[in-house]
């Protein structure tokens, strides 16, 4: 799917309900950088994070009185895939875990996330948490659009210094192999999650950029490393096989829409349906007999407008819509998903990120 067009280039499965683990926690940093805009507000741990404490969950090993700031709080939950502080940021912004999860679902509905629903800030398993390759390629396309999440989820590593209650420092890494040195880096890469719990197996979701073009991708109930060979294998079929194609309007000079076709394609293939209608005017392409993208454009009410007989759309003269190849900020999206694989990629601008976790680490 292209993140501006919503069109998808590939899939399997991407629409298949599935167990989300720590991937839940681009959702849970998206709304606290959507929610606090200073980054060096303190944030001091109380008994709700208890729970979260149990041997085999991902902590950073907060304890109770412990004060973070924010950013330190959101690199625990990128990097170390803290549960304990997802909890307490969950209760921080909406005075409860359950008024944080109204906001995640609600915040999903926004993003057009079609079967997706959370019941906590961390990933844990529950029956009723649950996402698809599809959903979760829409949330890291939101959250890939702030600088301060690509900064801090496409870190390497990062250290939280000694503490009212911690009196060493914390040094944490990201467990995203294709962010970090090593036989799995990525050229490009530039954010991401990565989750593992018994039930969902191994799940990466990532965002990259090349020549121009950024890619989100989702991999879902994965085995072993296969999500970091398969985002890669992804990736380099999105980057070496298909092209951003800006589609105008005569009369502005910025792109209206875009659409993602396979490279070098003759665009002259393309097919084209035109209607008018309460002040705007639709154009959808489509190739091979595939609709691709609609482009809807306001439409001065004073311009007549006529569809010729080869659809297309000509408003008095002036306004010819036209096709021009040319690479502006590519950003699209694959999506894949399956029993062993659930592999998502999106046009957009950014990257990935990954983990191994035991039976109860989200």
């Amino acid at each position: 799917m292209e993140l501006e067009s919503g069109q998808v280039l590939f899939d399997k499965g991407m629409d298949e309900i599935r167990y989300p683990a720590s991937t839940t926690k681009v959702m849970t940093a998206l709304l606290i950088l959507e929610s606090i805009e200073d980054l060096n507000q303190t944030v001091t741990f109380t008994d709700v994070i208890l729970p979260d404490l149990a041997p085999g969950n991902s902590t950073i090993n907060a304890q109770v009185g412990e004060t973070l700031t924010v950013e330190q709080c959101l690199y625990a939950i990128m990097l170390a895939s803290a549960n304990e502080v997802c909890t307490q940021m969950a209760v921080q912004i909406a005075g409860s875990v359950n008024g944080f999860v109204a906001m995640m679902n609600q915040r999903a509905q926004e993003l057009g996330c079609k079967n997706t629903h959370f019941v906590n800030a961390n990933g844990l398993p529950d029956p009723n948490h649950y996402t698809t390759a599809y959903d979760l390629a829409l949330i890291l396309a939101e959250a890939v659009k702030n600088e301060s999440f690509c900064k801090i989820a496409g870190a390497a590593k990062y250290t939280i210094p000694v503490t009212n209650k911690t009196p060493y420092e914390r040094n944490l890494e990201n467990h995203n192999s294709l962010l970090t040195d090593g036989d799995y880096h990525y050229d490009g890469a530039i954010a991401g999650k990565t989750g593992h719990t018994e039930a969902a197996k191994n799940t990466l979701v990532t965002a990259a950029a090349k020549d121009d073009m950024t890619l989100i991708c989702v991999v879902m109930r994965s085995d072993g490393d296969a999500r970091f060979t398969d985002t890669i294998s992804l990736f380099d079929y999105g980057f070496d096989n298909f092209q951003k194609y800006p589609l105008y309007w005569e009369s502005t000079e910025m792109p209206s829409g875009y659409v993602i076709l396979p490279s070098g394609i003759d665009t002259g293939n393309l097919q084209t349906a035109d209607s008018v209608s309460d002040g705007t005017a639709t154009r959808t392409y489509s190739y091979q007999g595939t609709a691709l993208q609609s482009i809807t454009v306001p439409f001065p009410m004073e311009t007549e407008t006529q569809i010729t007989s080869d659809m297309s759309l000509v408003p008095q003269g002036t306004w010819q819509k036209h096709l021009v190849p040319i690479y502006l900020l590519p950003v699209m999206s694959l999506l894949l998903a399956a029993e062993t694989a659930a592999c998502v990629a999106l046009v957009i601008r950014n990257t990935l990120q990954t983990r191994r976790k035991k039976a109860r680490t989200a």
